[in-house]
């Protein structure tokens, strides 16, 4: 029968091919860099009361809380780093002093806000760390921008690399089981009185949130995580189709050089 539509290949790869060999082999350099080993086992935090047991009342003290339990995650010791809060609003950083963590505010408009930024070691050898405030009142961005700004650390400040490369600095969490945090925050709709839209934090697009996180499941040997309950549904949905693609290229996937 003549179709009209042509039927749609389901095991299509939902990021492009150069996408996909840049994130396959980043991610077995950052897995080579903290352990197969560790990777493959260590926990994923989730965002539940039991892995955060914390009030988040847009408190200080609820950042500091939350630090603590991300760095322990991420193998670094909180007693280097100094974390602050700064309000976008009000002030300003030259560029050439750290390293900032973008959000920005709608996909369709280039305003572009700091949720984060990383400074090397100052003069106290701590390494100084900043959160927007607003982050203090959504729990999954405050986890997310803390994840991403001490990945700064573990990339730059453990000399790992001497260059910043703010996309694999995003995809960093994911080796240390935080990525559901930033992939979540990576894409989050919202309502007005006039309209929708939808804001988002980070380098890496929806898409390759999900491929990120599939290659985490595929990487780990998990066949249908639980924690994938926890994606919102635009992440879900490109994470099923990135497994479907890795099941069907087995021969393929973290095997090709980018």
């Amino acid at each position: 029968m003549f179709r009209l539509f042509p039927k749609k290949n389901n095991n299509e790869c939902p990021i492009t091919q150069e996408m996909r060999l840049w994130m396959e082999n980043s991610f077995l350099w950052l897995a080579t860099q903290f352990g197969h080993e560790n990777i493959a086992k260590k926990p994923t935090l989730l965002p539940t009361q039991e892995c955060f047991p914390i009030n988040y009342d847009g408190s200080k003290e609820s950042l500091i809380k939350t630090a603590e339990i991300v760095a322990l995650q991420m193998e670094i010791d909180i007693e280097q780093i100094n974390v602050e809060i700064f309000e976008q609003s009000i002030q300003e950083f030259s560029g050439d002093l750290g390293y900032r963590f973008w959000s920005q505010v709608d996909n369709n408009s280039d305003q572009k806000l700091a949720a984060g930024l990383y400074f090397e070691k100052n003069t106290n050898g701590k390494y100084d760390i900043f959160i927007e405030k607003k982050n203090l009142m959504f729990p999954e961005n405050m986890v997310a921008t803390l994840a991403h700004e001490f990945s700064h650390i573990k990339i730059l400040g453990e000399k790992r690399l001497n260059i910043n490369d703010e996309q694999l600095t995003d995809l960093t969490p994911v080796v240390f089981g935080l990525g559901i945090f930033n992939a979540n925050s990576s894409f989050k709709e919202f309502k007005t009185f006039d309209g929708f839209g939808h804001n988002s934090i980070g380098y890496l697009k929806q898409q390759e949130w999900g491929y990120a996180l599939a290659l985490y499941a595929y990487f780990r040997q998990e066949e249908n995580p639980d924690w994938i309950k926890f994606l919102t549904p635009n992440i879900k949905s490109d994470f099923k189709k990135s497994i479907d693609f890795i099941n069907a290229n087995t021969d393929k996937v973290f095997k090709e050089d980018y």
